[in-house]
């Protein structure tokens, strides 16, 4: 009920406004009720004579794992430690914000992506929070080696790039053989990787109701293929299909309405670096290999498809497309 509420006024373009006060986008991207990770938040006054003043402003930091950086060893344990540090007191922040931006989406409300992704990150980050901020507490020095072995300990807000890096290179590698299981499952059922090249393809094959695309109609072996390829589910959850199809239903959802945000907000080009690798993991898309610029082409890409075609062709087939071409994108013929 939460999705279909934020999907409707997607389209809306009013000022955001919450808890009474104007929020002020810097950078045009990025902001918010409490602070999601590396963003900032600069509030108008109250009173609109006044000039607006940045207020509660996260202490500036580092994180010790973007590329081109060149830490000594102190300086970088130093950077690692106020990143944990001020990642705890925003996502502190968040747990504070979500409750009044569940309520707006719940009223069928505009919000930000950043407001949405607090939403959706908000109940594993609680279950997270305390052995975390116990550890920064009692033994900092182990976190970043800690986190190497068991980087799902770890909340949204206090995840390095470099953690993302490495969480996204075994899921790519993974991904390669789900590809080959994929294009089996395909040809099961009657299609081929060509019916995924364009959208005209895409849309054609689709509309032929093949039960590959009805989530419904799915099979245990599909739904499980598309879960692990998105990443859903944890390590005995192939024993609960139920649990894995409602999970999908989600997943394809929330990025539907993700896509719809990233693209009102035009935010791709100015996703920062590890949120742009989180955004392209979420939705199957290759990265480790990929420059900055080839993640945001992707990245592009994908919404423009889903923009264009989401709500005619839905999601299950674009995600199936993603499964048949893997390393190519669907060129989206049917956008010009």
């Amino acid at each position: 009920m939460l999705a279909r509420a934020a999907w409707q006024p997607l389209g809306m373009r009013q000022p955001m406004n919450c808890f009474g006060r104007t929020l002020v986008v810097r950078g045009g991207s990025k902001l918010y009720a409490g602070n999601l990770h590396t963003t900032a938040a600069v509030r108008t006054s109250d009173k609109p004579e006044e000039e607006a003043k940045p207020v509660d402003m996260p202490a500036a930091r580092v994180d010790p794992t973007l590329p081109g950086q060149s830490l000594t060893l102190m300086k970088k344990i130093k950077a690692y430690l106020a990143f944990y540090k001020t990642g705890v007191k925003e996502l502190w922040g968040n747990m504070k914000a979500v409750d009044g931006i569940d309520s707006r989406i719940s009223a069928g409300e505009i919000v930000s992506r950043a407001e949405f992704q607090i939403y959706l990150r908000n109940p594993a980050d609680r279950l997270r929070v305390v052995p975390f901020g116990l550890l920064l507490i009692v033994l900092p020095e182990a976190i970043p080696l800690l986190l190497a072995l068991f980087p799902g300990m770890c909340p949204s807000t206090c995840i390095t790039y470099g953690a993302i890096v490495k969480m996204a290179a075994k899921r790519d590698a993974a991904r390669q053989n789900l590809h080959v299981a994929a294009l089996q499952r395909i040809e099961k059922a009657g299609l081929e990787p060509s019916d995924f090249g364009t959208a005209e393809d895409l849309a054609r094959a689709a509309g032929r109701g093949n039960s590959i695309f009805q989530l419904e109609q799915l099979d245990a072996a599909n739904v499980r293929l598309l879960c692990r390829f998105l990443g859903i589910g944890g390590v005995f959850s192939g024993l609960f299909v139920g649990q894995l199809r409602s999970g999908l239903r989600r997943r394809l959802d929330n990025i539907a309405i993700d896509d719809a945000m990233l693209a009102r907000e035009q935010l791709v080009e100015q996703l920062e670096l590890a949120e742009l690798l989180r955004a392209c993991q979420e939705r199957g898309i290759p990265s480790t290999q990929l420059s900055e610029p080839q993640l945001r082409e992707s990245l592009g890409k994908w919404v423009e498809l889903t923009q264009a075609h989401a709500r005619t062709i839905g999601m299950m087939p674009i995600a199936w497309s993603r499964l048949a071409l893997l390393d190519r994108s669907v060129e989206n013929n049917l956008a010009r």
